[in-house]
């Protein structure tokens, strides 16, 4: 099964798991906001095989636990962001590049401890700042598909001294499914809840 996006703007707001798929995501243009459960069984980003992206915008905030980024087989780049502690609901988000520009803002309606933002402007190579209100969390050169920033290290299912980047080359940490399939960008032991819902409108 694959969720296919190419185009429009969609909004999500999702007491359990957010854009969610039970095979691939495959997101070729448009506009995705994801405002995901604040309880961390669940993720604000949900699926089985990969999330593939080569273009569009994809703004994901929502709980920690069950955090997933996009795949590193994408041709988009991509920030992971992880907070020590959850920002308030109406607090904007923004990233900037290394002259100040804003490269997107978007401002979540209720609490998050993580991010995901990717947008086809970013480039490798590149520095980016992320501000959770007027904080900077972090400037960071994009070095990988899926950069992890933030000081909050279990939003990555790791400790400081090693980023799930460095051991399983951009990879969030994998979950098992309850069918035994393995995740990219889960947390390994941790099952999703089948029957959580989203609101969805574009």
């Amino acid at each position: 099964m694959v969720l296919t996006i190419s185009g429009g703007s969609i909004y999500i707001n999702a007491e359990g798991d957010g854009l969610d798929s039970n095979g691939s995501i495959v997101q070729t243009g448009g506009k995705v906001y994801v405002e995901g459960p604040t309880n961390n069984g669940n993720g604000a980003l949900d699926y089985n095989s990969s999330y593939t992206k080569s273009g569009g915008t994809l703004i994901a905030a929502g709980s920690s636990g069950m955090m997933q980024a996009i795949s590193d087989s994408s041709q988009n780049y991509c920030l992971a962001v992880g907070l020590d502690s959850a920002a308030e609901g109406g607090t904007t988000v923004r990233l900037t590049d290394s002259s100040g520009k804003e490269i997107v803002s978007y401002t979540p309606s209720k609490s998050f401890s993580s991010l995901v933002i990717s947008t086809d402007e970013l480039e490798k190579g590149e520095t980016y700042s992320v501000y959770v209100g007027e904080s900077e969390i972090e400037s960071v050169e994009l070095t990988e598909v899926v950069t992890y920033i933030g000081a909050k290290a279990s939003a990555f299912g790791g400790g400081m001294g090693g980023r799930p980047g460095d051991k399983m080359n951009g990879e969030m940490p994998r979950k098992e499914k309850p069918n035994g399939a393995m995740a990219d960008g889960e947390i390994p032991g941790i099952n999703d809840d089948p029957a959580a819902g989203a609101q969805l409108r574009s």
